[in-house]
């Protein structure tokens, strides 16, 4: 019988699981990992960027998101990357931890192109216990010490940046898998999301202390809404920033960055949603980043 309860309960609720994207970052300016695997270890060499998002912030069981990553070069032309992004909304955990090689295909002159391949393991987890001991809920005696945890699930993505000077252009497929995932305790199947993002940016100095940096992408997958977004930063003598975003549906935000020590950087987001209640859907993000190499150098000596 309590095979059958937690089997109804989870069909309630996978639909809701199949809708859920491979949770946001919009900490691309700083950490450019987050935004596609192709740029793992090619840019800003040897960082660690650990990050820590919270989104809904008005209510209460929003999702909350932990994020860290690692990159470097591996030998010329080729580089490294791993990271680890836990998320949690309401009673759903997800769980990624994924590895990645890229390399530095250079086409002719200032051509290029960066590849990379992603694999790793996913796994979320329902935890029907933090529902149904919450007092403002009936007790069930049957579902109080049941939570419900996939199998460990390979996945694994696939992304491409063209860059020639201060053009980039890049496509990333997230999320691939082979077959059915399964539960541990419930016989029930699923098949986790698959994921695509185009993305283009370019930088433009205006001389040798201001830029701007615009970017836009669209993303989207199975069971997901496509979405755009754009968004555009201001450097200053490429050690601070401010950006202003908005993606759709009517959601605006800012951004503050730069660097604040040697080898450590530093960046803030904000966003909100404008089409609902005001301080209700209110997201948080922030980062910081650790070039190790450049930290632990010796000052050169006068």
């Amino acid at each position: 019988m309590k095979q059958i309860i937690i089997s109804i309960a989870f069909v309630l609720v996978s639909a809701v699981l199949a809708a859920q994207q491979m949770p946001l970052s919009e900490n691309y300016f700083l950490d450019r990992y987050s935004l596609s695997p192709s740029y793992a270890g090619h840019f800003s060499p040897g960082s660690l960027v650990a990050g820590y998002r919270s989104d809904w912030s008005g209510i209460e069981g929003g999702p909350r998101t932990l994020r860290l990553s690692y990159s470097d070069m591996l030998m010329a032309n080729a580089a490294y990357g791993g990271k680890l992004i836990y998320d949690r909304a309401g009673i759903y955990d997800q769980l990624y931890l994924m590895g990645t090689y890229s390399y530095n295909l250079k086409v002719s002159g200032d051509h290029r192109v960066l590849l990379a391949l992603s694999a790793g393991i996913y796994n979320n987890t329902i935890n029907f216990t933090d529902y149904y001991n919450d007092p403002k809920y009936n007790l069930d005696p049957v579902m109080i010490r049941d939570d419900v945890r996939s199998k460990m699930k390979f996945m694994s993505d696939f992304s491409a940046v063209y860059i020639f000077k201060d053009i980039e252009a890049g496509v990333m497929f997230a999320n691939i898998n082979f077959g059915d995932a399964k539960y541990e305790d419930v016989d029930v199947t699923y098949k986790p999301l698959a994921n695509y993002q185009v993305h283009a940016a370019f930088l433009y100095r205006f001389d040798e202390r201001w830029a701007v940096n615009p970017l836009a992408y669209i993303r989207g997958g199975r069971f997901i809404k496509n979405q755009v977004g754009i968004s555009a930063r201001v450097i200053y003598q490429n050690n601070l920033w401010a950006s202003l975003s908005f993606r759709d549906p009517s959601i605006l935000g800012f951004g503050l960055g730069g660097k604040i020590a040697k080898g450590l950087s530093f960046s803030y987001n904000f966003n909100m949603a404008t089409a609902v209640e005001l301080n209700v859907f209110n997201s948080h993000e922030i980062a910081i980043g650790i070039i190790i190499g450049e930290l632990f150098r010796p000052k050169a000596s006068e």
